[in-house]
């Protein structure tokens, strides 16, 4: 069941909407509960696949040699001491709204293993499958019944880990375009489909479940068959779900906002969905693994990123949204300070950036750095992951040393190694 708001926050939005309360209050209200110690309410991540350069964004090294500071040339910044690259102009404009944390390090060099630790907080381990950020939220923000409490537009690899596949996100599989209806697959109704015929068969397969279970009363796989078949059903039969996907139905002026590429569409989405009670939502932008051409690779990736996060924050904000929902873009690890062979820069653990706004962050700040060339944090101790998603659920009233027992009986904790990082959030 959903977690539904207490009485005495239904008894104060009532009273709040007697006086005019808007939608987006009611939502933050809802998904809040009584959680007093948080400061956001839902989550945003953009996860820049592959790894930008660091040192081709934002952490530019102008004094650098040739082969480690690149072709493109640094801009200044709303925030006092960014440089950021050329490309990035709207990102520059706007950087005194962002905390920026630099310097994050960590040793996963590969994909797979630099976006398990990114999305779980925790370091990968073979005795333990963490689960991602967004599953945590599902599990302790589940939200509404008809809405899937963590969406991935349009795909992840993050999976629920040892919570089970009952809190894996749910795929969009496609991201909206301009002009065009965009339907999910799993919500709309097909054709010739009707309400009508949907309740008969959720009735044939509850039957079909009870017996099921019977004979596999310890498996993870039917637990997940149950929640997706229930939660299918309730979204397949729901009119605000018909609506929550369909960005046709924003105004004009946050329309606008965003372009007509995959990246800012599946942002204008991801913002829709936020307004409508999703608590966490993960927009994969994929190409950054620049190996070969990174400056022709960059050039293609920074315009929309520069436009989609800075009209995402914005549209955040015009909805009243903002200040209860923490804004995260990052990709699992930096690239090489040395140009390769191939005018490319290599998978780089060591030094990495992360840009935070909304939900409780402090305004115009840069936490930590790297040292001249950008090769390795400037302090002993570099931020790392872990404390990145502690924070994370710190934001969110979640305590990340809470304990949950696997599959096997082992207790672990959420996030063991990690701390709120000092001085993040107001």
């Amino acid at each position: 069941m959903a977690n539904q708001p207490s009485r005495r926050t239904t008894l104060k939005a009532g009273f709040l909407g007697l006086a005019g309360l808007a939608l987006p209050d009611w939502l933050r209200l809802s998904r809040a509960g009584d959680k007093a110690a948080s400061t956001a309410d839902a989550v945003l991540f953009l996860n820049l696949a592959g790894g930008p350069a660091h040192l081709d964004t934002l952490d530019m090294k102008p004094e650098a040699s040739a082969e480690t500071r690149g072709e493109f040339k640094s801009i200044d910044s709303s925030l006092p001491g960014l440089l950021c690259c050329e490309h990035l102009p709207k990102i520059a404009q706007m950087a005194d709204q962002f905390t920026i944390l630099r310097g994050i390090g960590h040793s996963a060099g590969s994909h797979p293993l630099g976006q398990s630790y990114i999305s779980t907080g925790n370091r990968p381990s073979p005795a333990v499958m963490y689960p991602s950020l967004g599953s945590v939220v599902a599990k302790e923000l589940p939200g509404f019944d008809d809405l899937p409490p963590y969406i991935a537009i349009p795909q992840t690899e993050w999976n629920a880990g040892y919570m089970g596949d009952g809190f894996a996100p749910f795929k969009t599989n496609a991201v909206p375009t301009p002009g065009k209806p965009f339907a999910v697959r799993g919500i709309s109704l097909a054709e010739g489909l009707t309400v009508e015929k949907v309740n008969r068969r959720e009735a044939l397969l509850k039957d079909i479940n009870t017996k099921f279970r019977e004979l596999e009363k310890d498996s993870q796989l039917v637990e997940a068959f149950d929640t997706f078949g229930q939660q299918a059903y309730s979204m397949i039969t729901s009119k605000r779900t018909q609506t929550a996907f369909d960005v046709s139905q924003e105004p004009e002026s946050i329309q606008k906002l965003f372009g007509a590429n995959e990246l800012e569409q599946s942002l204008l989405l991801a913002t829709r969905l936020i307004e409508k009670g999703v608590s966490f939502v993960t927009v994969t932008n994929q190409g950054w693994d620049t190996h070969l051409d990174n400056f022709v690779g960059h050039r293609r990736l920074m315009p929309p990123l520069d436009s989609g996060l800075t009209a995402a924050v914005t549209a955040l904000k015009e909805k009243g949204l903002l200040e209860r929902t923490l804004v995260v873009a990052m990709g699992e690890f930096g690239r090489t300070p040395k140009i390769n062979q191939n005018v490319g820069r290599d998978h780089y653990p060591a030094a990495n950036w992360c840009v935070l706004a909304g939900g409780g962050v402090r305004k115009a700040q840069l936490i930590g750095a790297t040292d001249k060339d950008g090769v390795r944090p400037t302090d002993d101790t570099s931020i790392k992951p872990d404390d990145i998603g502690a924070s994370i659920f710190h934001a969110l009233g979640i305590d990340h040393h809470m304990e949950y027992l696997t599959r096997t009986g082992r207790p672990a904790m959420l996030i063991p190694h990690g701390t709120p990082i000092d001085g993040l959030f107001s």
